[in-house]
């Protein structure tokens, strides 16, 4: 009896003192941190340009769904070609280029993008909205090495 007791219903009653520190932790989109109304309210908008920002939001929205459609498609369609019975080395490169114009139509929308947000703001307003939006870049972390997208020299590119 003691055997069982130790095995099963003493963790069973940490477990059921524990869960409920968990289920108050709340994540950023919960409201811990500022969303986007919290981080656009410090640019002072007035209704006009917050509605235009909204709209530029949203048409930008909509083009990314197509082209990230497009990049998966054209990525599936790599892996297919790769992994096929007898690859073909032409139709394989055909379709990285694909991938890669897909990746560069994406770049270019956000640029766009950005670019159309300046001309709604003013440029002290484009200021702050460029500081907050490198201050969010750095907490997203950056994959490709240091702050710039850098690599270190002493870094070993593989291991041996």
């Amino acid at each position: 009896m003691y055997k069982i007791t130790k095995r099963f219903i003493l963790p069973l009653l940490i477990l059921a003192f524990t869960l409920p520190t968990f289920a108050q932790r709340g994540s950023a989109r919960d409201g811990a941190g500022p969303g986007k109304e919290g981080r656009l309210q410090e640019l002072q908008l007035t209704d006009e340009q917050e509605d235009r920002m909204q709209d530029l939001r949203y048409d930008h929205a909509k083009i990314l769904i197509d082209l990230k459609a497009d990049l998966k498609t054209a990525q599936l369609e790599l892996k297919r070609l790769k992994q096929a019975d007898e690859p073909i080395k032409k139709k394989i490169h055909a379709q990285i280029e694909k991938v890669g114009k897909q990746r560069i139509a994406i770049d270019k929308a956000r640029a766009d993008h950005h670019l159309e947000i300046r001309k709604v703001l003013t440029e002290d307003q484009f200021k702050i909205f460029q500081k907050k939006m490198r201050a969010k870049a750095g907490h997203r972390g950056n994959r490709k090495g240091g702050r710039s997208g850098e690599r270190d020299d002493d870094r070993r590119p593989y291991r041996k």
